[in-house]
């Protein structure tokens, strides 16, 4: 991951090399209950949508979800706004990372560190969301 100062999002980079501020995805964990405490920088991770590419598709195959807040139907994943994606789809989602045959090595590091984070996350939270900024 890359380095980032105490306040600011941390970056999961896989081959991205342009500008800082650019079109990309925000995870969070979420719980539904309404006294949720607000998350902390360090406990978000962002991903250029460049990178997110090799991830997507993992998610886009799971829809259509139910949306945990409001229980309506969530056709397709949404790059432009929030996906709040539950944890048993999230442990479905790492359990095929780890079924797939990655050779090229930078690859397999990013979604060896991008499963990590998801699963730390998992063990206090009821899902992670994921926010597009399109």
């Amino acid at each position: 991951m890359a380095k980032q100062a105490n306040n600011s999002i941390p970056v999961l980079i896989y081959r991205y090399q342009g500008p800082k501020r650019n079109i990309g995805f925000h995870l969070s964990p979420f719980n539904k209950e309404e006294n949720q405490t607000e998350i902390s920088f360090k406990d978000m991770l962002f991903i250029y949508n460049e990178d997110f590419n090799y991830i997507r598709p993992l998610l886009d195959k799971r829809f259509p979800l139910i949306h945990p807040y409001t229980m309506e139907t969530m056709n397709q994943f949404d790059p432009c706004w929030d996906n709040p994606i539950g944890k048993e789809i999230w442990m479905d989602i790492l359990a095929e990372l780890q079924q797939q045959n990655v050779e090229e090595e930078e690859l397999q590091l990013f979604l060896q560190q991008f499963h990590t984070w998801i699963s730390e996350r998992l063990q206090s939270a009821e899902g992670i969301e994921v926010t597009g900024n399109l």
